[in-house]
């Protein structure tokens, strides 16, 4: 199968070798046959460029370089998978037959990864495949508090996330479709907010809208696995572990940001951690919570009451009470403009604090 993995970069010169090297595109790589690497440069100004430069000149495999001067994840994913399928038209390609893989510069991939991923992508269409994520192991072993803070939370509420077969939300990095299933869903595409706020988590988005019109499916890729960066849990641990990584909009990021200026600032992943085992961060504590619970739970759940043919009968009572206050809108609707089902479902976090179990009375920060 023709694969292309897409990726795009902003200023990474000190991440983008080893991601491209985990990926088999190196000087001694190996990645299966008939596959090539797309590095979309997004505007880098730190010496990305000769870096991207040498990696084309020395892998083995084929590797494309391309440039998005407008900023932002949509149009370089976009372009990105625009410059796969003009190489595939070149080779003859039947776009059924081209696998795109989405993968992020500063994310370290398993031996293996492409070619797992390859191996899931059956014959059949209208799949979105999705690997596995984890800490880097150097960051367990120096963080053990952060991650035990995470599982103070996680422990709890994962035994209430949908089934996967539900499940709405697609981690961009890991992430694969055939080229001819994101021509029919109509591809990456920007939303924007009626604040101006652009609405991220694009691949989420792309599958609401495939899942509500086409029936996709998302197929989990256990095998294919990656190390995400620790990048943004160490520029701000607070921020991070409230959204439970999740792209949040900018003006709610810089609400979380003035709210946690008007106590003592805490940077450092290890205080941060300390602070929520010890019980002195209850308001970052109900944030995950609620992240984990809107994304996980209720939006999959409100995706699947427009579904045609869907039945709202015998839901869980949480369930039941979220839709009972959600904006009514039709199955055309969402998959008009699929990140309202994201913006309605987190909403709710702010606007209806007791369907999360509450707020705390005093905000730690």
């Amino acid at each position: 199968m023709l694969t292309f993995v897409v990726m795009p970069c902003l200023n990474e010169a000190a991440l983008i070798a080893e991601t491209s090297a985990s990926l088999g595109f190196s000087a001694g790589g190996e990645t299966p046959a008939d596959t090539h690497l797309v590095i979309v440069d997004n505007g880098s100004t730190d010496g990305t460029l000769d870096i991207l430069e040498r990696i084309r000149r020395e892998s083995r495999a084929p590797v494309h370089l391309v440039a998005e001067t407008e900023r932002g994840y949509v149009p370089a994913r976009r372009r990105g998978v625009a410059a796969a399928e003009a190489l595939a038209r070149k080779e003859r390609a039947d776009p059924a037959s081209v696998l795109i893989l989405q993968a992020d510069s500063d994310t370290t991939y398993k031996w293996g990864y492409v070619a797992a991923m390859r191996a899931a992508a059956s014959a059949e269409t209208g799949i979105m495949l999705e690997g596995a994520t984890r800490r880097p192991p150097d960051f367990e072993e120096a963080h053990s508090a952060y991650i035990a803070a995470e599982r103070l939370v996680d422990d709890e509420i994962e035994l209430l996330d949908a089934t996967d077969e539900d499940e709405v939300v697609v981690d961009d990095k890991v992430c694969g479709y055939r080229l001819s299933d994101y021509l029919v869903w109509g591809g990456l595409f920007d939303e924007v907010m009626p604040s101006g706020d652009y609405i991220y988590a694009e691949t989420t988005r792309m599958f609401i809208r495939a899942k509500l019109r086409h029936g996709a499916r998302k197929v989990r890729v256990n095998p294919a696995g990656a190390a995400s960066s620790r990048r943004k849990v160490t520029e701000n641990p607070g921020l991070h572990y409230a959204t439970v990584g999740f792209p949040r909009e900018a003006t709610w990021v810089r609400g979380f940001c003035r709210a946690k200026s008007g106590e003592r600032r805490v940077i450092d992943v290890d205080a941060f951690a300390r602070r929520v085992l010890q019980g002195r961060e209850p308001e970052v504590e109900y944030l995950r919570r609620a992240h984990q619970l809107a994304l996980f739970r209720y939006a999959p759940a409100l995706v699947a009451s427009v579904a045609v043919g869907s039945t709202t009968n015998e839901l869980p009572e949480d369930v039941a009470a979220v839709l009972a206050v959600l904006p009514r809108r039709s199955c055309e609707e969402l998959a008009r403009g699929p990140g309202a089902a994201l913006v309605d479902v987190l909403g709710l976090i702010d606007t209806h604090t007791t369907l999360f179990g509450g707020r705390p009375a005093r905000p730690s920060f």
